[in-house]
């Protein structure tokens, strides 16, 4: 159970203001780690001779243990506390950068790739329960400052980590070590913040999976909305995964940079639209990303089969724009369908259709690089994405 005031903080504890802005930077951090390793894939590609395929996999492994701990232990924190929880999604990070910074096979990709994926599903709940317990009461701060976090840590940790790779000796461990600092440094904030959860539940509580629950006579309207998850997330997926190996190809000098770019063109985007339309209602949210996205896609296919760089970025940034907006339009509605008893099962099914969305494509997109090339995969992927936001947009009105 979870009281609505803060406990009693101590004398050298953050204020509640602070702890507010120190949760969304430590948010941001997470999701800067998730992807500091994609300006990366093609160094080991070239290392350990891997096809696209497992490259694939290798964030598909990532996407799959955060789905697994969401729903292992996603309440985990409403009953043991959020510092705790925060502490120990903290410390597996911290080894999950060591085991990629010193990885000598792929196989340890995989390890470092799980066990971060862990430690990002297993701190997702806690940041956003504590993003809530910190905002100032009347407002909705906390899930703006839940999704901007989320956007601009992966923007700048995929946009820092290329130039790390890129100009820095030590391409495939600086960035990691950089990040195991950051996440040292943040250990005093987590003990330093006031603990908002006062009362304990039993471990048999705590250890029980949330279960995926459709909202009830709500079936057909949440099979709708979720194609608002499979249109952003199947765009989040492929350009984590295979972005930076498209743009690597039509650029030539910096290829490292410029992969670290792509994934930071879209989310830097995305993250820029959630804020300037924050305040746009969850349906017109949907309808203006929509368009936006397929315009975007368009011109993420045509610029990659005419091989036209400027172009491709160009088009990055209005994808990651209508990508933003579509995923804020899209989370809002479907969270919006759950009644208040069945919050954290509906919570819980929403995750799984957006992790499987950006695991599932992904793998399949990387099989079909390997057979038939990048090109190829990325029309595929244009064509699949773009279907799903038009569904995404008619969905709004065939349902209210």
């Amino acid at each position: 159970m979870v009281t609505t005031e803060l406990a009693r903080p101590r004398a050298a504890a953050l204020s509640r203001s602070a702890s507010f802005w120190f949760i969304g930077a430590l948010y941001a951090l997470f999701l800067m780690a998730s992807t500091a390793p994609s300006p990366m894939y093609a160094i080991y590609q070239q290392r350990w001779g891997f096809t696209t395929t497992v490259l694939t996999e290798v964030f598909a492994v990532y996407a799959v243990a955060i789905l697994v701990a969401l729903l292992m232990f996603g309440s985990l924190s409403d009953h043991v506390g959020r510092r705790p929880v925060l502490l120990v999604s903290v410390a597996l990070e911290i080894v999950s950068m060591l085991l990629l910074a010193f990885a000598p096979s792929v196989g340890w990709l995989y390890a470092g790739r799980a066990l971060q994926g862990l430690a990002t599903g297993v701190v997702t709940s806690a940041i956003s329960g504590s993003l809530l317990d910190f905002q100032r009461p009347g407002t909705n701060r906390g899930a703006l400052v839940n999704g901007v976090a989320a956007a601009f840590g992966m923007a700048l940790g995929s946009l820092i980590a290329g130039a790390l790779v890129q100009y820095v000796p030590g391409p495939t461990l600086t960035s990691y070590l950089l990040l195991v600092l950051g996440f040292a440094v943040a250990i005093p904030g987590v003990l330093a913040m006031p603990e908002p959860v006062a009362q304990r539940g039993s471990l048999r509580e705590v250890l029980r999976p949330q279960r995926p629950t459709v909202p009830a006579g709500k079936g057909v309207a949440f099979a709708l909305m979720a194609t608002t998850l499979l249109a952003s997330w199947i765009v989040g997926g492929m350009f984590m995964s295979l972005g930076p190996s498209v743009a690597k190809g039509m650029v030539h000098g910096s290829p490292y940079l410029i992969g670290g770019a792509t994934v930071a063109a879209l989310a830097g985007f995305g993250g820029l639209s959630q804020l300037v339309l924050s305040g746009v209602d969850a349906r017109r949210a949907v309808r203006i990303g929509g368009p936006v996205m397929i315009l975007g896609l368009a011109g993420i296919a045509t610029s990659t089969v005419e091989h036209q760089p400027l172009v491709f970025f160009a088009a990055a940034a209005v994808l990651g724009a209508g990508w933003g907006v579509m995923f804020m339009g899209g989370m809002r509605m479907l969270t919006g369908l759950a009644s208040p008893e069945h919050r954290a099962g509906t919570s819980a099914l929403i995750y799984v259709v957006a992790y499987l969305s950006a695991g599932v494509p992904s793998v399949t997109l990387g099989v079909v690089s390997t057979f038939f090339g990048l090109t190829a995969a990325t029309v595929v992927f244009a064509s699949a994405a773009a279907l799903f936001a038009a569904t995404a947009v008619a969905s709004t009105y065939l349902h209210r």
